[in-house]
Order: structure tokens, then sequence, then C-alpha cells
């Protein structure tokens, strides 16, 4: 049983689940765990308090409480470490939760934060940057270049709405996208560090966080109608490689993906914007020690839901 924790809170993550982070500290502790808590102002100052937290070595465990891009900035600075780095989901999509089979309850993240095993994640690369689930270049970055981070923490996946329509209306990108060597036009490119995206639902079945490797899914529309209809397949949870009219889903098995365009598209890692092409994905080097449910698996579902 851990019995020390530092606990790293973003208080801008989600509505729905912030009492999460208090019912569990109140579990902890009542369980005889200590917690040392700090709420990070910016993610900078959560990378530099994980970082002095696992070096100091005063303590079992730090939790990153939060989103997805929460959670990949203190896993950042947590890799060269052997603190292990347990998880509080409390983001829109919890998408490593997903990954991970831990759901977002308190008995639950209370039980694996206190006895889970811990396992070697592999993190990708992109641009330099570690990134635990996927990056994206295109259609999810755009949405997320709109979104109104202010509205969606009061009012969570429904400030989506906005954003997906306007980046539907708009004529798709074109991405040049260079896969292990070979090369492939796409409208929009997601590169998987892991099975799940957007939240509980499998994008990407033979990639997954706990063996190194990547999966790019290139969506090879050439009109929004199309996207919009492989979106829907994406939401029913029925994607797959397949070609429809005027357009192409291909997925493949890869360890390194150059993104480049004409014109600059923008890209996001783990939920949040990450510049624009060109960029440079990689499978990576680096590990990370999670902390994950003893008996869990991951979660399927067919809802779609927000990144991030």
């Amino acid at each position: 049983m851990r019995h020390r924790f530092f606990l790293i809170a973003n208080p801008g993550a989600g509505i729905a689940n912030i009492p999460l982070v208090e019912n569990v500290a109140r579990t902890l502790r009542q369980a005889g765990a200590t917690i040392t808590r700090t709420v990070a102002s910016d993610l900078t100052q959560a990378r530099c308090a994980a970082k002095h937290a696992a070096v100091a070595g005063t303590c079992d465990a730090v939790i990153a409480a939060g989103g997805d891009g929460t959670i990949r900035h203190v896993a950042r600075a947590m890799t060269a470490t052997s603190m292990p780095l347990g998880i509080i989901p409390v983001g829109t999509g919890n998408v490593l939760a997903h990954e991970i089979g831990l759901a977002a309850s308190t008995s639950m993240v209370s039980h694996t934060l206190l006895h889970g095993p811990v396992a070697s994640v592999a993190l990708a690369e992109a641009g330099g940057e570690p990134f635990l689930l996927m990056v994206g270049a295109g259609f999810d970055a755009r949405v997320l270049s709109m979104l109104d981070q202010d509205l969606k923490s009061r009012i969570g996946k429904v400030a989506y709405a906005g954003p997906l329509l306007r980046a539907l209306v708009r004529p798709v990108d074109r991405l040049h996208v260079t896969v292990d060597g070979r090369s492939h036009i796409a409208s929009w490119a997601v590169i998987a560090n892991a099975m799940h995206y957007g939240g509980g639902f499998a994008m990407a079945p033979r990639a997954h966080i706990f063996e190194r490797g990547l999966e790019a899914i290139l969506f090879k529309a050439k009109d929004p109608v199309v996207l919009l209809r492989q979106l829907m397949k994406l939401a029913a949870g029925q994607l797959e490689p397949h070609t429809t009219n005027g357009g192409t889903v291909e997925m493949l098995r890869c360890s390194r993906v150059t993104l480049e365009a004409q014109e600059s598209v923008p890209t996001q890692i783990d939920g949040d914007v990450f510049g624009t092409t060109p960029l440079e994905v990689g499978a990576g080097t680096a590990e990370l020690l999670l902390i994950v449910p003893r008996a869990g698996k991951p979660a399927r579902q067919s809802a779609f839901v927000a990144i991030g």
C-alpha cells in the first residue's frame, strides 16, 4: 500500500467530475495516507512541481488530477525518474483513463492509487515533445483551435458543438503524410500511440500505450460531406479501413510519420493545440511508470465524446 502522495491538480479541467478530486483525497486520508497538494497555475508550474516531487523522493507516487493534457505535462517531467504516476481523471474525454480501464469513481481511483500495480508505458514523440495518446493534424486540431476553453470549463462537451460545425463547413485540408518512407495524401491524420480516441471507443485497435509503436489513421475525404460520413462511423465506433465514394480511411502500423502541407495546418497533441505542420512524429524511446487498476481492462463504448 502506498502511504505518501504528491497531488497536482488542474482547476480548469472539465466540469463534471471536480468533486472526484476531493472525494479521492478524503478516501486516501481515511486509509491512512498523507497528501501534499499543489494547484498548478499553469502547465509549466505543473511540470516543475512534478519534477521536484519525483526527484526529492519524499512521496510514494505523484498524482495528476486533470484532463489528458494536464497528465501529459506531468508525465513529461517524470519520464527520467523512478517515481510512478497516478491519475484522477477529471477532464472532458479522459482517454488515458479509458485506455487503462480506470473508471472515474471514487472507489476505483482510490483503490488503484493505494494498491494498483505499476506498468511501464511507452511514450511517443512529436516535435521533440513526448505524448501518451495521439497527435492529430487537420480536422480535430481545427476544432480545438476554435474551442473556447473557459466555456468548455463551464458547460463541458457542449462547448465543442460550434467549433465542430465550423470545422465541418470549411474545405477539407490537404496533408502530405509520409508513413515510414511511403507518401500519402490525407485531409485529416491521427497518429495514435493508444487504442482509444475521444473517450472510450477504440479508434486504433492495434495501438496500445504498453507497446512501442504507432498507428496512422489517414482520412482521405475529398469534401466535407464525405468527411462527415467518416466522422459518423467514428462516432458509432465502426471506423475501420474502407473506401467510400470520394474518400478512403487507411490504417497503417508504423514507427515514424511526417506531416506536411503546402499551407500550414493546425496540429494537436493529447487533446491540446500544438502548433502547425510540418511535424515529425515518432514511436520514441521514453517510458513512464504508471499506476494502473489491478484487474482493469480497457473499456469500449460507441458514444462520441470530445477529445482532451
